[in-house]
């Protein structure tokens, strides 16, 4: 199934599109997170199982600025050895702290290493958190790195709660360039999803609820991967604007 295809199951516009066809009977998809909250959920992802139905070979990648993040998931393939080990990529020695600006001055400095790692693929898949550095200074620069490379590029992003104004307002304008530079971008509110459990359901609860529930939308996505030709005609409408 190639790209057009791809996007014409989810009605977009494919005029200036032209590619090539997916020769591989398993596309290859890559899950790459972004940030500490991207690098939590592709951990989660992975260890979840559900994304393996999808029938695509899939890899894991996480990167971020500074190791905190990186650190959480070298804990991670250690305590899982059965599992495929997620790549890790430090794009500076220090964290972004909120900085936009320094997150996307070194994925830039990184440009080349990051088209390297994108290409080859026939999916990316780019998860992270809006709002704070690495997430959106990061995540718009790889999805156009992914499009440039003539991947098929979704990203499955969390957007922040109501009461913090100023990563709202940094989320709400990450989105608005996703929208434009991905092929599917999926937001994910943490402020409704947060609003369909009460106050007793514990938290932890409530953000595994939220993994799964990412990953189903994403399964969903993926499987069109290894639809028919056939039935490129039918139509899948994703949860792409909030939960």
């Amino acid at each position: 199934m190639d790209r057009r295809m791809f996007l014409q199951t989810f009605g977009a516009g494919v005029a200036s599109l032209s590619l090539p066809a997916f020769a591989s009977p398993a596309p290859s998809c890559k899950i790459i997170g972004i940030g500490a909250a991207g690098c939590n959920l592709a951990t989660a992802l992975r260890a979840s199982n559900i994304l393996d139905r999808a029938g695509a070979a899939l890899s894991y990648v996480c990167i971020d600025l500074g190791p905190h993040a990186l650190e959480f998931v070298d804990i991670a393939n250690d305590a899982c050895p059965a599992l495929a080990p997620i790549k890790t990529l430090m794009l500076a020695p220090v964290r972004a702290g909120g900085r936009v600006n320094a997150a996307r001055a070194a994925c830039l400095h990184h440009r080349a290493i990051l088209a390297e790692l994108l290409a080859g693929s026939d999916m990316v898949v780019l998860l992270a958190g809006l709002g704070g550095g690495s997430g959106s200074g990061v995540t718009p620069i790889l999805s156009r790195l992914a499009r440039d490379a003539g991947v098929v590029t979704v990203a499955a992003v969390v957007t922040p709660f109501a009461f913090e104004g100023v990563r709202n307002r940094r989320a709400d304008a990450v989105m608005n360039r996703l929208q434009r530079e991905a092929d599917l971008a999926m937001a994910f509110s943490n402020e409704e999803w947060f609003n369909r459990f009460n106050g007793d359901t514990p938290m932890f609860d409530v953000f595994d609820a939220l993994d799964r529930h990412i990953a189903n939308q994403l399964h969903a996505v993926m499987s069109r991967l290894n639809t028919p030709r056939s039935r490129a005609g039918f139509t899948f409408a994703p949860d792409c604007q909030s939960v």
